[in-house]
C-alpha cells in the first residue's frame, strides 16, 4: 500500500504496475485490486497493468494485451 501511494502522491499520467498483487494473501490482493480500481477510473491516470493471472485484472482495465509463446 505505501509503495502505490508513493507512485500516485503525484498524479502521475501513467501508472506502471507489474505484478503488483505477487505474494499477498487474499484480503490485502483485494484492498490492493480496489484501489487500483479507484486510480484507473480518474481521467488523469492511465493504468498499465501487468499480470500473469487474468482473474485478478481490475475492473477499470477496457483493453487488454495478451502475449503468447
Amino acid at each position: 500500500m505505501v509503495l502505490l501511494a508513493r507512485a500516485i502522491v503525484k498524479t502521475p499520467e501513467i501508472l506502471v504496475l507489474d505484478e503488483p498483487c505477487q505474494g499477498l494473501d487474499p484480503a490485502n490482493r483485494k484492498r490492493i485490486l480496489a484501489l487500483v480500481d479507484v486510480i484507473g477510473r480518474q481521467p488523469r491516470t492511465q493504468v498499465l497493468y501487468v499480470s500473469h493471472h487474468p482473474e485478478e485484472m481490475p475492473t477499470c482495465i477496457t483493453h487488454h494485451l495478451e502475449l503468447g509463446k
